[in-house]
Formats: C-alpha cells, structure tokens, sequence
C-alpha cells in the first residue's frame, strides 16, 4: 500500500449567470454554488504559481 500526496491545484471559478468569480483549491475544496443565483460556478482558470502577465 502506497501513500499517495494528493496535490492540490488553485483554479479561479466563475459563476455562467452573473460572473461572480471565487479562488478555491481542488481537490480539497468543493466548486462552490453562486451566493447570487445559487449555481454550480465552472472553472474559468488554472492558476499557475510563477505565471507572468
């Protein structure tokens, strides 16, 4: 049996209705519902540590 690190990846969601966007951590954390229209937000993002403009 081996132990696996699960890794975690910092990905920007955002709600198709209104737009709202939120950062969370999958898979630690759920894909939130909208606190406006009470939607599923979809990944709008991958966020990259070191990503440059």
């Amino acid at each position: 049996m081996s132990s696996e690190k699960e890794e975690t990846t910092m990905v920007e969601v955002k709600c198709p209705k209104c737009d709202h966007t939120e950062i969370v951590y999958i898979p630690k954390e759920e894909i939130p519902l909208c606190p406006v229209h009470r939607v599923k937000m979809n990944i709008h993002e991958i966020l990259e540590e070191g990503k440059s403009c």
